[in-house]
């Protein structure tokens, strides 16, 4: 049976909801916006979901993870910084709790007095190199010993002043732009830097699944990871072959993909000829309303799969018959 992008999305938010983890946006303020994320005759599934309330917060204490700086322009040691916010009314003692991280399994405790006054951060400076730049998941914790926030997965080889935080401050979307370290977040004054896949003339075709998600990692030119609403899905560029690791001009044509598209906002388009799994799709990936497939081929950092041209839904689009289908 074809596996509909999708609703595999919608229902996979339905799951969810009730285990979400504290001190992240429950899916219940995200499902009113599914119409905006997922395309393609999505209402009745829409219907039957919770609606939305884009104020509401889960979090036991209140105090989530709100920035991280995984990779400093020039050496990492001793620059890295996590910072704190308190979204509530009122002041919270920190200082029993603890920071674990995923790669290297090491245990940041906060000091003794540690204090976030309402409506503000607490910067958490590393001694030495703490963080990965790779898939770095960060698990702050009470003096219980509850997991009160935990980040996704987060990615950052880019070795510049670039962060990963949550615009606006507090909430779950997190994005790749500008640091902020001791400032709050501002989505407007980082409209400039963070990348938006929805301005544009970026849109969905066909009837398989469409939503906007975040890259996380590029594996090579053509194959991409990207988290949609907490799920992260292995993407294969429909009609885009690039060099394999251990082929040619396979550095060139990654770094090609990360500089255009890792850690902005994306929208993937799912190939509703070349259906595949339920964590790993063929695609058309749009970054900044670019298509990532075409940029490749117009660059010469891939050629055309042309076997894929009987099979793909976009074989027929201007870019793809321009290189051949």
């Amino acid at each position: 049976m074809p596996i509909n992008f999708g609703l595999t999305l919608v229902l996979l938010l339905a799951m969810a909801a009730p285990s979400v983890p504290a001190g992240v946006q429950s899916n219940s303020t995200i499902t009113g916006k599914i119409t905006d994320l997922i395309g393609n005759s999505m209402d009745s599934a829409v219907e039957d979901l919770p609606p939305a309330n884009d104020t509401e917060m889960s979090s036991i204490d209140g105090v989530v993870i709100n920035e991280v700086e995984l990779n400093p322009r020039d050496t990492d040691a001793g620059r890295e910084w996590i910072e704190l916010y308190n979204p509530s009314g009122a002041d919270v003692n920190v200082s029993d709790f603890k920071i674990e991280t995923s790669l290297k399994s090491a245990t940041i405790q906060l000091p003794q007095g540690a204090m976030i006054e309402a409506n503000e951060t607490y910067m958490v400076d590393l001694d030495g190199q703490v963080l990965s730049n790779t898939a770095e998941s960060l698990v702050l914790e009470n003096g219980l010993g509850e997991v009160i926030d935990r980040t996704p997965s987060l990615v950052d080889r880019s070795d510049d002043g670039r962060t990963w935080q949550r615009i606006p401050d507090g909430y779950n979307q997190w994005q790749f732009a500008e640091g902020t370290k001791e400032e709050l977040n501002d989505p407007d004054e980082h409209s400039s830097v963070t990348r938006n896949a929805r301005s544009g003339s970026a849109e969905c075709q066909g009837t398989a699944g469409c939503a906007e998600g975040i890259v996380t990692r590029i594996v090579d030119g053509d194959t991409i990871y990207v988290m949609v609403n907490g799920t992260t899905y292995r993407v294969d560029l429909a009609l885009a072959s690039a060099p394999s690791r251990t082929e040619d001009d396979y550095a060139e044509s990654t770094s090609f993909a990360r500089n255009l598209c890792l850690g902005s906002n994306v929208l993937v388009d799912q190939d509703d000829d070349q259906l595949t799994s339920l964590t790993s799709i063929i695609a058309v990936v749009y970054c900044e309303s670019t298509s990532l497939n075409s940029e490749l081929l117009d660059s010469g950092h891939a050629t055309l799969d042309m076997d894929q041209c009987e099979t793909s839904e976009f074989a027929g689009q201007r870019w793809a018959r321009d290189h051949g289908c």
